[in-house]
């Protein structure tokens, strides 16, 4: 072949190869009506929408990217001036050239920019739990629908789903990715605000929309603020009620600042299951926090918890049928919520909590506002626990009501332990017997803590040879406290004497001897809790 046909041939394959790009080009700019008429009608078809597509570019070559801007959904149910159901800035679907010969058309990749998903409220009623209001928070039974010790949660109505859905899904997305997303969560209530999550980093594998995607999400917690990473399977979707679109899958909820939340503090671990649909999600985890603290000023203690809650995507609540925690070396047992308060901004807790056994220097470290906890012993107690939103300190908005038992109980101040080792002496008649020292007593009682005052009812105080009953309150600021009552000793009054006091005494045996005790005196305690002051109301005495 010689010079000069070699350069002719490729001449003509240029020429070729030029005149069929041209018609690639003609060709897509032929096709690009359809293509987007075709877009169009999958994505209206599939999410039961209506669609709006501002602008649409067909790139070719060997892998065919199409490239658009403005995509706005609207749920067909939806209407008023609520958002759509979603919108997307811009995006970019890449697809070997090929694949759009097949069905369904493997698509290689999506990129979403500026997404924006909107989750009406319920036109149909949902799963509604047990205890969902918050008046029906603390009694809603401790096994309420949790998920089981060893199976992730499963999604409720799995048929509803599959009702749901407009056939077999015409495309297959290898990699669908997002950035800098928002979710955004109807109230069920229509004076409520609607519930925003910022989602910022988002990837679905093997996604099409007859089937459960795999996802791997990072989003961003309000309260208390801390990144969320979640992974699992979502889907498929629920085309006629998209708070029904069903998600399982596992989290981690790394360095959360619990001072975010008004009044505690602390920085919280948290890893867990999830499942159920979108505004109503199953939850089964554990938290760690190695420095929960309250704002009143107590000491730092590492607080640990396993739950089983329901979060309500609807408005935000957060229903926790079974709570056991460990605070120090004190364990917990609760159930409640987290629930709107109506007519207020933010979030109620409700509780019901017991102790069985617990650490009394646990509690009172994390509740006063002293350097060593005034008294040691095991307590049993419980309680309902409602800590209401606000600016104040936490002292100041909790509220307590419930009863308590403290076993071997001592005190860390000589003055007081002093006293009641004295008590004991006198009650048994053994005023001058100082080998009973150091002596263990039980107190127990009904209490109620609102506006930073703990208040005690029916409190009993008892040792050996003698008993205190009083009733009274104690300021949390400050320690002031104010009880009055009586002590009933075993000992006649004369014997609780030595010396010439004896024999004066004895005069008064008959008038302070009442129902069966050998001395019955009226008392008050007044001062502070480190420096308390005793004395015997003489009045009430004549």
């Amino acid at each position: 072949m010689t010079r000069a046909r070699r350069w002719w041939m490729a001449v003509a394959l240029a020429a070729a190869l030029a005149v069929a790009a041209v018609g690639s080009v003609l060709v897509y700019r032929w096709q690009m009506p359809r293509v987007r008429q075709q877009l169009v009608t999958v994505l209206a078809d599939q999410l039961g929408a209506r669609v709006e597509l501002a602008d649409l570019q067909v790139l070719p070559g060997r892998e065919v990217t199409v490239v658009g801007r403005g995509l706005v959904l609207h749920h067909k149910a939806v209407g008023g001036d609520r958002p759509p159901l979603v919108r997307v800035e811009r995006f970019a679907v890449r697809v070997p050239a090929l694949a759009i010969l097949r069905r369904p058309i493997h698509v290689r990749s999506v990129e979403l920019e500026q997404l924006a998903v909107f989750l009406p409220r319920r036109r149909t009623p949902g799963p509604a739990p047990a205890g969902a209001g918050a008046p029906a928070v603390v009694t809603a039974p401790a096994t309420a629908s949790p998920p089981g010790a060893a199976d992730a949660p499963t999604p409720p109505a799995r048929s509803r789903f599959r009702e749901s859905m407009r056939g077999p899904s015409p495309v297959v997305i290898d990699t669908l990715s997002s950035t800098d997303a928002t979710l955004t969560i109807e109230s069920g209530k229509p004076d409520r605000p609607p519930r925003v999550f910022e989602i910022h980093d988002l990837r679905l594998t093997d996604a099409a929309f007859d089937r459960a995607v795999a996802y791997r999400a990072t989003l961003t917690n309000p309260k208390p603020a801390g990144r969320i990473e979640a992974a699992g399977q979502f889907g498929p979707w629920a085309a006629d009620e998209p708070s029904d679109s069903p998600v399982s899958g596992t989290y981690r909820f790394a360095r959360a600042d619990l001072g975010t939340i008004k009044g505690i503090g602390g920085t919280l671990e948290s890893t867990g299951e999830l499942g159920g649909v979108l505004d109503q999600i199953d939850v089964k985890g554990e938290t760690r926090t190695a420095d929960f603290s309250l704002d009143i000023g107590g000491t730092p203690l590492p607080l640990t918890a396993t739950f089983v809650a329901l979060v309500d995507g609807t408005n935000g609540n957060t229903i926790l049928h079974d709570v056991t925690a460990v605070l120090g070396r004190t364990p917990i047992a609760a159930k409640g919520g987290v629930v709107h308060t109506p007519g207020r901004k933010g979030r109620t807790v409700v509780l019901e909590a017991k102790i069985t056994g617990g650490r009394l220097p646990d509690v009172l470290r994390l509740a006063l506002d002293q350097a060593e906890p005034p008294m040691d012993g095991q307590i049993s107690l419980t309680s309902l626990i409602n800590l209401p939103p606000g600016d104040s300190r936490v002292a100041e908005r909790l509220e307590l009501n419930g009863e308590f038992t403290i076993d071997g109980l001592t005190f860390a101040s000589d003055t007081v332990q002093d006293k009641v080792d004295e008590f004991s002496r006198r009650g048994r008649g053994q005023p001058e017997n100082t080998a009973i020292r150091d002596v263990a007593s039980t107190m127990r009682g009904g209490f109620a803590l609102k506006d930073g005052v703990l208040r005690f009812s029916r409190l009993r105080f008892g040792v050996r040879g003698a008993l205190v009953q009083l009733q009274g309150y104690y300021v949390l600021r400050g320690g002031s406290l104010d009880f009055r009552g009586t002590v009933r000793l075993d000992a006649r009054a004369s014997q609780t004497m030595t010396g010439w006091k004896s024999w004066v005494t004895k005069a008064f045996d008959p008038l302070l001897a009442k129902d069966g005790a050998g001395t019955v005196l009226p008392i008050r305690i007044e001062g502070t809790a480190g420096q308390p002051k005793f004395g015997v109301d003489v009045k009430k005495i004549f």
